[in-house]
């Protein structure tokens, strides 16, 4: 990763596998950015109202919606907000969907952390 931006990135990884959601929490913290974590709809958005991120990781199956629903208010926060989908469910549907909300990135699950990384990276 770049280390210029160490330290100065924030994100806020919205999966409701608590697994997944600790795997990028540990990772993207030991590369300097500071991370945030919500397994919930309802959660990421308090949080997304309190906070600006510079990355958002969310995954599309969430028990209370997906993560497509919460574009609309990371835009309104904040225009350049980097979205990256990291979704099991990577259908045409979900792909026509994610161009139109206009999500920076989407990464198929399962991810190998190289590739999260270097997504982080060729986005800053």
């Amino acid at each position: 990763m770049n280390t210029e931006n160490k330290g100065k990135l924030n994100a806020l990884i919205v999966d409701d596998e608590e697994d997944i959601g600790a795997l990028l929490v540990r990772f993207l913290g030991r590369e300097g950015i500071t991370t945030v974590y919500a397994d919930r709809i309802k959660k990421a958005e308090k949080m997304i109202a309190q906070e600006l991120f510079d990355f958002y990781l969310l995954d599309l199956n969430l028990p209370d919606g997906t993560g497509f629903d919460l574009i609309p208010s990371i835009r309104d926060q904040n225009s350049s907000a980097t979205i990256i989908v990291i979704s099991a469910y990577d259908g045409v549907a979900e792909m026509n969907r994610a161009r139109e909300l206009e999500v920076d990135r989407f990464i198929r699950k399962p991810f190998s952390k190289k590739l999260v990384l270097q997504t982080i990276a060729d986005l800053s």
